[in-house]
Formats: structure tokens, sequence, C-alpha cells
């Protein structure tokens, strides 16, 4: 199993240094060209994925923006030599019925065919974020039915982010193991992992913190044994450790 780290362009060319001791490859998210062109690209081993939802990434709400945004992630993928390209499903103003949920669904798979190099990956997402600022957006493809739809309508495929679907199960009042268990069936190629305080919506933390079972994960990611990227924080000897527990 390999496991990489997630880093922005963005992030000092020194992390990536220290990263490439330890980890079998870096995630990046291509915040701009002008950082992406200053990344090593011979030595490295790349994924990428697509500016999300901060940057504006929304393929119902903005589908010129989501469309530079994902023509962004594809260049930096060419020159990165990644093959592996991770894109959410954008978010929402308010709470979807069925037909804005069949709306976004199609309008993300519509542009996701669009992406004409490597391999795409959908990620899972969650029904709804708060912010601090106390607005709300909600999501789509955060579930098996919706996340089957997007993958038969885009010939794309499916990454599993295991702290999304922590923060799922818990919004929706359902056992993690067992939901977890149920989008294995999809078949991931790919994996995101971190921590999460669930009752405190904190996420993005080291997997030794936070509320997912880890052995459960440990045992499920050995047995797909597929590339997983720790989403955790930039502290290089904590993601030593988080690789190595993962790793043995």
């Amino acid at each position: 199993m390999k496991v990489g780290v997630k880093l922005w362009s963005t992030n000092p060319p020194e992390q990536f240094g220290q990263a490439a001791k330890f980890a079998d490859f870096i995630e990046v998210m291509p915040v701009d060209t002008e950082s992406v062109g200053r990344l090593p690209n011979t030595w490295f081993s790349y994924t990428v994925h697509v500016p999300h939802e901060r940057f504006g990434f929304s393929p119902l709400l903005d589908l010129e923006k989501s469309q530079q945004l994902l023509q962004q992630a594809t260049s930096a993928a060419r020159k990165l030599k990644a093959e592996t390209i991770v894109m959410h499903t954008g978010f929402l103003k308010e709470a979807p019925g069925k037909p804005t949920t069949e709306k976004a669904i199609k309008a993300a798979a519509k542009l996701a065919r669009t992406a004409g190099y490597g391999r795409l990956l959908i990620e899972n997402s969650i029904p709804k974020d708060r912010f601090k600022d106390g607005s709300d957006r909600y999501f789509v493809c955060y579930d098996y039915e919706q996340i089957k739809s997007i993958m038969e309508a885009s010939g794309a495929g499916f990454c599993l982010d295991l702290e999304h679907a922590a923060i799922t199960a818990y919004q929706l009042g359902l056992d993690y193991n067992q939901f977890v268990s149920q989008l294995m069936k999809l078949k991931p190629e790919y994996f995101h992992l971190s921590g999460t305080r669930l009752a405190t919506n904190g996420h993005h933390t080291s997997i030794f913190e936070g509320n997912i079972d880890r052995e459960f994960v440990k045992k499920l990611l050995q047995k797909a044994n597929k590339p997983v990227c720790l989403e955790t924080p930039l502290d290089t000897e904590q993601r030593k450790k988080e690789v190595e527990f993962l790793k043995n």
C-alpha cells in the first residue's frame, strides 16, 4: 500500500523535500500556475486534486469557473506526470431536493467527462458543512446511490474520503463502519484519510485524534491495497508516524 501526503502548490519547497523522504507520493492542490511551475517534476511522484469549493468550484452554480479550475488541475497533472486527478462535485446554496440533486450530479458528470488527461476520480462529499461565518453549504455525492450515479454518468473512478464518510454517517445517524463498508462496494481506487472531531466539526486532524476507528480503517486500507493520501496537519514528524502506523 502506498501512502502519500497532501500539500498545496504554494507550500514552501522544503516541505515537498521533507515529504519525499518518507511518503510514497505527494498529492498537490494546484493553487496557481506560478507555484506549480516551481515544483520539481523529476524525482517526486505526484497525484493532483482539483481546486475545490474554497476556490469557487461548483459545476452547477458556476460551470465556467469550474471548467477553469479543472483545466488548471489537468495542466498541472501533465507537468508533474501525475496520472490520478481527484475532483469534488461542488457546493449548493440550499438543501437540495431530488431535482436539484440530479441536476448537480449531471453537471459534475458532464464536467468530469471533459478532463482529457489521466484518471479522474470523484471524491465523496458530505451532506452539509457549517463554516465559522455561520453560513451553510450543502453538497451532493455523499452516499452510495449518488456516488454510483455520477460514476456511471461520467465514467470516472472513486476516491473514498474516510473523513467525509465519518461526517456523513454522523450527520445522517448511521453506523460508520457499516456506511464505509457499503461505499467499498463501489471499488474505490484511491483514499483520503485524516482524523475528525465530529461533535465540533473539527476536521483534518491527525489520524491519532478524533472519532474515526483507526484499527478498522487500517485493516480496510491494507486489504484494499490502494494509494492513501493523508490530509493531516503539516507536521513532518507526526506524518511520519501516521505513515508508519498504516504500513505496519
